[in-house]
């Protein structure tokens, strides 16, 4: 073999040396990349469950006491119903005050019962969001992996 075959050929070789070193360094670094997105999306997966946890067992706090605040609310409509109930020509005098009282205690929750209604809503919408923020985590990484195995 003549020195200028050798020299085309070790230049080819080394050529092609270099080349499956690229390309092996290359799928390294996309095997990295693709690693670290997985770790990233898992651990966003993660704060985003707990999160929707929390703001779940909040949101069924608040929704209980609202609930316990309507049977108190009840009770106390209850009560005025029966001040107007006694009588045909309506509250007797000497129970005037009482009832007034009753009547005005009542009108006062049922706005603050409504204000706490529509914190509820308000709650309801934020948590729905953290959990739609969740499943789009979990879709992405889902996806991730799915290209991944494809791959």
């Amino acid at each position: 073999m003549n020195q200028a075959a050798k020299v085309v050929l070790g230049v080819a070789l080394a050529l092609a040396t270099m080349a499956i070193v690229y390309l092996g360094a290359q799928r390294i670094l996309e095997q990295q990349h693709i690693s670290d997105e997985i770790a990233r999306l898992r651990d966003g997966l993660y704060r985003a469950r707990i999160t929707a946890d929390r703001c779940q067992r909040s949101l069924t706090s608040v929704e209980n006491e609202l609930h316990v605040f309507d049977a108190r609310l009840d009770s106390m409509r209850a009560r005025v119903d029966s001040f107007e109930a006694l009588d045909i020509r309506g509250v007797a005098q000497e129970q005037y005050q009482a009832y007034l009282e009753t009547f005005d205690a009542y009108n006062d929750s049922v706005d603050t019962w409504g204000a706490r209604e529509r914190q509820l809503r308000a709650a309801d919408a934020s948590c729905r969001n953290v959990i739609l923020g969740h499943n789009s985590l979990r879709d992405s990484l889902q996806q991730v992996l799915t290209e991944l195995r494809a791959g």
